[in-house]
């Protein structure tokens, strides 16, 4: 047993390694700053183990060569109501289409209230904190609905049929740092799941069953088998409705049939956004969340905790040390990574 091999890289030399392979993967520099953007925000607030961010870099590649992604599509608007739009991402970059997405949600806030915006025929989007977090200088509130592939089995069954759909909300503060909730239905990932694997050691026998329905604490059974939904029932519960919005409500891929094109993995997403205006000043609303803050930090710790955190505030701090002091990188990845460089001829190598 033993920890998995991690290597420190400097914030910059990450951003510059990220622009220079994206442009030359074929995007356009619209795309590039966009997705450069969502990749290395991943890499700074999530924890090893979440696959999460540039170290995705090689597999995004993998799929543009594929025909998995396609760059250079436009975000279409398929219809339109006061406060609602429907949109087609084409197979699309999805952070891309997300980002676009969220503007045009940004746009119906402002002139209605509220926004919503799905999409259809999308693919993976990364990190839902991103998208929901653009409101937030729009003085709105954010959401972020994305489906996945079926990881999670119906409460009872022993097949999966529902993805772990990440859902985030970002919520704007005064003096303190915005709220910023982001998830998944599932106890863990299969990211996870597998770092246990390679780190040696056995799971919470709350993340995952075995392909026939136990119970495991063995993350190779674990990672063949299906993923135990947060809180049991409540987070199957909430993955269904997460599909329903964005799968079934915009015409793209749901359930059993999420991700089943590699060529065409049809995604759905939903992007929320409400003024918060059009409820009261808001500077008030603002005021109101400090003090919101300032009550749940002012409850007594419980024996061994060592401070209260508010949703967003640990990536927040995150994502503070590792651009002053690095992101670390697993040593593999890293080695997928220096090899990506190496094939895109790029100047700058980790």
């Amino acid at each position: 047993m033993g920890d998995v091999p991690m290597t420190v890289v400097p914030y910059p030399i990450l951003e510059r390694f990220c622009l220079e392979a994206l442009a030359r993967m074929g995007l356009t520099d619209e795309e590039t700053s966009i997705w450069a953007d969502v990749l290395l925000q991943g890499a700074l607030r999530s924890v090893p183990g979440q696959g999460q961010g540039v170290q995705r870099l090689p597999d995004y590649y993998r799929r543009i060569k594929n025909g998995e992604m396609a760059p250079g599509v436009d975000l279409e608007i398929v219809s339109r109501g006061p406060a609602v739009l429907l949109t087609d991402a084409h197979n699309g970059l999805g952070s891309v289409m997300a980002v676009r997405a969220m503007r045009l949600a940004l746009e119906l806030a402002a002139g209605q209230g509220i926004g919503a915006v799905g999409v259809r025929h999308s693919t993976h989007f990364g990190i839902a904190a991103y998208y929901a977090m653009q409101a937030l200088a729009h003085n709105c509130i954010g959401l972020a609905f994305s489906n996945a592939g079926p990881e999670i089995a119906p409460w009872g069954g022993t097949r999966a049929t529902v993805g772990t759909n990440p859902w985030a909300a970002a919520v704007p503060a005064g003096q303190e740092w915005p709220v910023v909730l982001d998830m998944a239905n599932s106890t863990s990932g299969k990211g996870m799941i597998g770092w246990y694997l390679r780190e040696g050691r056995r799971i919470p026998w709350d993340w995952a069953l075995t392909a026939d329905g136990r119970s495991t604490d063995d993350p190779e059974a674990g990672m063949q088998g299906t993923l135990l939904p947060l809180g049991g029932p409540k987070g199957y519960a909430m993955a269904v409705i997460v599909d329903a919005l964005t799968g079934v409500l915009t015409g793209s891929a749901f359930g059993l049939t999420a991700f089943a094109n590699p060529h065409a993995l049809d995604v759905g997403h939903m992007f929320i956004t409400i003024d918060i205006s059009r409820f009261m000043p808001v500077a008030q609303f603002k005021a109101r969340m400090d003090a919101f803050i300032g009550e749940i930090r002012s409850s007594p710790l419980a024996p061994g905790a060592e401070a209260i955190y508010l949703p967003g505030e640990l990536e927040y701090r995150r994502e503070q040390e590792r651009r002053a002091q690095g992101v670390p990188i697993e040593t593999d990845r890293l080695a997928a990574m220096r090899e990506l460089g190496q094939e895109l001829n790029l100047a700058t190598q980790l």
